[in-house]
């Protein structure tokens, strides 16, 4: 299977946000903004797409006891570039992120594609001291699985983004390459609504304080003393997460 390369991959993402937006009735108007064309390539000259002002001035805006939680579910450039710019939001803002494996893997990080094709950025995720919430997608994330019969039974036809999620279920590539015989036995992994599941409530994503890892050239974890601490996550509570969702989808319609 071909993957797109990064400009392409953004404006499809951005085109998709729009179908989202339209589907569930809510103006698009300044909250849909384009980001980087291509991954950091340089700390001395991030990219400046229009997300990565965003990220900036929603940071200033706020103050300490409301910092701007930035969540992030494919990599992470506009993030990084938005440190890089303007460093002193390191203070006003807590980094949510979901990827790869849990920092005490022995592992390497390869298999992840949010990781492994942006890994200056995902480096400095680790290293610039923002308040950080690190999902690990192997093992924790991967929890959250879906069925055919689930989507039919619970998506499907509750409301204009539930016949969006499953139209994207039944027909997405990945799904076809993998699952496309005995569908009503297999299941899916959807994984990035952990972020959205742990800023809904964090009993659904349970965590843990630990020191932030480096994450080496070949991109295996490392550990140091005195590094400074992140909270990782280590289980998903799968049913509620996915009741929930359910129950929104339906909700929609209203």
């Amino acid at each position: 299977m071909e993957f797109v390369n990064p400009a392409e991959g953004m404006e499809r993402s951005y085109q998709e946000i729009l179908r989202v937006f339209d589907a569930l009735r809510m103006a698009r108007a300044g909250r849909i903004v384009r980001g980087a064309t291509g991954y950091l390539t340089s700390l001395e000259s991030p990219p400046t797409p229009p997300a990565v002002e965003a990220i900036i001035d929603l940071a200033k805006s706020g103050d300490a006891r409301t910092p701007l939680y930035v969540v992030a579910i494919g990599c992470v450039t506009n993030v990084a570039a938005a440190l890089l710019r303007a460093p002193e939001i390191v203070r006003d803002v807590v980094l949510v992120w979901t990827s790869a494996y849990p920092s005490s893997a022995p592992h390497c990080n390869r298999p992840s594609l949010n990781l492994m094709q942006d890994p200056l950025a995902s480096r400095l995720l680790f290293d610039c001291g923002a308040p950080l919430l690190y999902l690990p997608g192997f093992h924790v994330g991967a929890q959250l699985r879906i069925s055919r019969p689930e989507m039919d039974a619970f998506v499907q036809g509750r409301s204009a983004i539930g016949d969006l999620l499953h139209d994207l279920y039944t027909d997405n590539p990945l799904h076809r390459m993998w699952a496309s015989q005995h569908d009503a036995k297999r299941t899916w992994i959807i994984w990035d609504i952990i972020t959205i599941a742990w800023l809904l409530n964090p009993d659904w994503v349970p965590t843990h304080l630990t020191r932030a890892p480096i994450l080496t050239e070949d991109l295996f974890w490392r550990h140091e003393a005195g590094r400074h601490m992140m909270r990782e996550g280590h289980d998903v509570n799968r049913d509620e997460i996915f009741m929930d969702l359910y129950e929104k989808v339906a909700q929609a319609q209203d």
